[in-house]
């Protein structure tokens, strides 16, 4: 008789960290909504707060996401590795995490073609 397998949670929480990055997005967009249409505004003209959603939030956005992303990933593949008896989940939890994952790549990836065929090259 073989001994039960371990189970672990790293699994089920690449799951849930992809999950709550697809929920903090869609309230950024649906406060980006609301500040800019006038509704909820601070003081600010819908303008305005356009350009602090966009330049601020973006930001803050963009580095929560790559931190989260980051870490279901690692959860994932450890959740693989260590053969837990919920793969579906992980293996579910990395791909949700690549999914968010693969817009800035994407941006990364046509700057730097961007940047490489605006050089000159010249032996």
């Amino acid at each position: 008789m073989q001994p039960p397998e371990k189970q672990t949670r790293l699994g089920t929480f690449s799951f849930i960290l992809a999950i709550l990055v697809a929920v903090i997005w869609c309230v950024y967009f649906l406060l980006f909504g609301v500040m800019t249409e006038g509704g909820l505004n601070f003081g600010m003209d819908g303008e305005t707060a356009g350009y602090t959603l966009i330049f601020g939030g973006g930001a803050v956005m963009a580095i929560l996401t790559i931190v989260l992303t980051g870490a279901g990933v690692a959860f994932g593949i450890l959740a693989l590795r260590n053969k837990d008896p919920k793969r579906g989940l992980a293996i579910a939890g990395l791909a949700l995490n690549f999914l968010c994952l693969a817009p800035y790549c994407l941006v990364l990836i046509l700057a730097l073609i961007g940047g490489i065929s605006t050089t000159d090259f010249v032996p």
